[in-house]
């Protein structure tokens, strides 16, 4: 971030607009971040990253050549391809993905992501291979995931080169109707939406499970005054 306002002001004029327990952050392109719910304390609790991971999952899989055509059928996503696949954020095919990388590889990747908190400990997969999907026991931050966004948002994300980019051209929301790219994550108690598009970098948090994944998804969209767009 190459600034950050605690926007006491903001939050304030915006009170009620948003869920008392939300943590939502935004950052212009101009660099400029506002805080328009939460508190600061909130944004360096270490939590799980959920199926925000399956990005890194994405991108090593690219780089290594295991996925070559985003809009190809993914193995083990009943037809669907690698972009429906992280919108939909289905398990089976990140799973395989994760298995045929190894927690070697994909764990050289996580700690180049900056998306992880820490370092990447040794055999961090080992006999938790179907958690990998949400990061097994690796911890990241609100403040992490935002970054990551804003990363995406100024063209200096560490996953550059090919693979970055159709890592992005697999982060894309096509019913949006305007260019965003975003990834959700509902594990551990954490419920993510973070991403980027037209203007600005925007993460959500909240507390909970499954059923508040509308509602995250619902304020994130907002934030571009458009609906949530279908599956």
């Amino acid at each position: 971030m190459r600034a950050f306002f605690l926007a006491l002001f903001w939050a304030g004029a915006c009170f009620g607009q948003f869920p008392a327990d939300a943590v939502i952050l935004e950052t212009s392109e101009r660099g400029e971040t506002l805080l328009l719910a939460g508190q600061e304390r909130d944004l360096d609790v270490p939590r799980e990253p959920a199926s925000t991971f399956k990005a890194v999952i994405a991108w090593a899989a690219l780089d290594r050549g295991l996925v070559k055509d985003v809009e190809a059928p993914l193995p083990g996503a009943e037809g669907e391809n690698l972009r429906m696949a992280l919108q939909k954020s289905l398990n089976p095919p990140f799973d395989l993905l994760a298995v045929e990388l190894g927690g070697d590889v994909l764990g050289k990747y996580a700690g180049r992501s900056g998306l992880i908190q820490g370092e990447i400990p040794a055999r961090w997969m080992e006999g938790k291979e179907k958690e990998a999907r949400h990061g097994a026991d690796l911890m990241t931050t609100i403040r992490l995931e935002h970054q990551v966004a804003v990363a995406w948002m100024t063209g200096r994300p560490p996953w550059d080169g090919p693979a970055g980019q159709k890592l992005q051209e697999a982060l894309l929301w096509k019913g949006a109707g305007k260019p965003i790219r975003a990834k959700t994550g509902t594990f551990g108690g954490s419920v993510w939406v973070t991403g980027y598009g037209p203007g600005k970098a925007v993460t959500v948090w909240l507390p909970g499970g499954v059923p508040r994944r509308p509602e995250a998804l619902k304020i994130f969209f907002s934030r571009w005054e458009i609906p949530v767009p279908a599956s």
